[in-house]
């Protein structure tokens, strides 16, 4: 993957002895219908989530001045040391906001230390909601960090509070859910040791086997609060093992591979989806390496593709009708990926610019950081050089005019055109990961 790694001393910043004392102020259908949809989702322009970007890259949000936004952060800071759990809540919330869509590493230097002891905390002491809250600002505080090649620190520093709460039965779920997505993120782009990127891997594995059939083969049966924490450590099993290097990538299909058709079967339809496209992702990966038939090896392609077929053309009564047409569009794209090695073929619009998800790596990849961003995610998009990178949208562009729609044809020759590079490029970007001791 690819990274900014300026790497700056490490244990920098103090704590603030000048915050203000005041209060933080607020609340603490049928094949074709589905067909049309499919294609008119396939754009996802994202109106809803601007919040003006101009004035977010400039001043903040809604034109907010950057200095009064710092001013909020430092008494929601402060705040989080307050006893009353729904006050640190919106503390968090508050803090959670501004890191969404606003550039703030100039600030955090003064805060770094101070932040990350109340965030910690928040995670060791806190319940539920609160260590929810508290684990999405810690992946928001690599995600400003990581341009500048500090996010490797927020990783050491977070990395077994997280695995802890993951792996504590007694902790909320909610709070074990949010914990998963959070691991994965700052293991994806902090982490140049890949041997605590396979422990990671082996944290959300232990989760997510949980949903794979039982002994007599039939489904689990699971709350959807569960279902919710087997998905996310499925999804950040898979962003990781966009980024794992192909020796290891070998291992985890002779482990996993035959298994994670059990996972299809699942009541819930994110995991059915997750697994589908987990699936498809090992398959481009096999055939960027010039190694399909070992993925047909380990699992029947003919017995995958006629369950892919029957989930892409499901209409079981008893599921609902908006579960069974996002079933449906997302697995005739994971059909036509395992039988012909199709890539998805979906752009996000972002002010002036498209990013398109035109392969499975990429688009784990844009929907794990879309989850913690929320609306954050067009602002970082545009602004933060270590997102820009990574998605290969080169140097922020000054000129905002510019259009780079393009026409379907157009896409589709330029995903032809470049599919070798970039398969070469992932497999590069794997090889520099070599640590493979625990």
């Amino acid at each position: 993957m690819p990274k900014n790694k300026a790497k700056k001393g490490k244990g920098r910043g103090f704590h603030d002895k000048g915050m203000n004392n005041d209060p933080l102020k607020g609340d603490g259908g049928n094949l074709q219908e589905d067909e049309c949809l499919s294609e008119a989702s396939s754009v996802t322009t994202a109106n809803s989530d601007q919040l003006t970007e101009e004035s977010v890259a400039s001043d903040g949000v809604d034109g907010t001045s950057l200095e009064d936004i710092e001013m909020k952060l430092k008494e929601a800071i402060e705040g989080l040391s307050e006893k009353t759990a729904k006050y640190r809540q919106g503390c968090l919330s508050e803090i959670k906001k501004f890191f969404c869509t606003t550039w703030l590493v100039d600030f955090l230097e003064n805060y770094r230390e101070t932040l990350s002891d109340a965030l910690e905390r928040c995670l060791r002491k806190g319940k539920g909601e609160e260590q929810a809250l508290a684990a999405e600002v810690v992946a928001l505080l690599c995600v400003q960090y990581g341009a500048q090649g500090d996010g490797e620190d927020v990783f050491t520093y977070f990395k077994q509070i997280l695995t802890t709460i993951i792996l504590d039965k007694s902790a909320s779920l909610a709070a074990r859910s949010k914990c998963c997505l959070v691991l994965g993120i700052l293991a994806f782009l902090a982490s140049d040791d890949m041997g605590q990127v396979l422990l990671c891997m082996e944290t959300f594995d232990v989760v997510f086997r949980g949903s794979f059939l039982k002994g007599d083969k039939t489904v689990p049966t699971l709350t959807p609060a569960q279902s919710d924490l087997h998905v996310n450590a499925l999804s950040s099993w898979a962003l990781l093992l966009s980024i794992t290097p192909w020796l290891k990538v070998q291992e985890f299909a002779e482990k996993r591979l035959s298994r994670l058709p059990e996972l299809m079967q699942s009541n819930d339809v994110m995991m059915r989806i997750t697994a589908g496209e987990t699936i498809a992702l090992f398959f481009e990966i096999c055939r960027s390496e010039d190694s399909e038939g070992m993925a047909s090896h380990l699992v029947s392609k003919k017995e995958l593709v006629d369950e892919l077929s029957q989930l892409a053309t499901d209409s079981n009564k008893f599921r609902a009708k908006k579960d069974r047409r996002h079933q449906r569009s997302s697995f005739r794209d994971i059909l036509r990926a395992v039988q012909n090695g199709e890539s998805p073929d979906d752009m996000i619009k972002f002010g002036s610019e498209v990013l398109y998800l035109d392969t499975w790596t990429t688009k784990r990849q844009y929907s794990n950081l879309k989850e913690i961003l929320n609306t954050g995610m067009n602002f970082h998009l545009k602004e933060n050089s270590l997102l820009r990178d990574i998605f290969q949208l080169g140097p922020a562009l000054l000129d905002s005019n510019r259009n780079t729609k393009g026409s379907h044809f157009e896409r589709h020759l330029y995903n032809q055109a470049v599919f070798k590079a970039r398969s070469k490029a992932r497999g590069k970007q794997r090889d520099k990961r070599t640590g493979f001791g625990t």
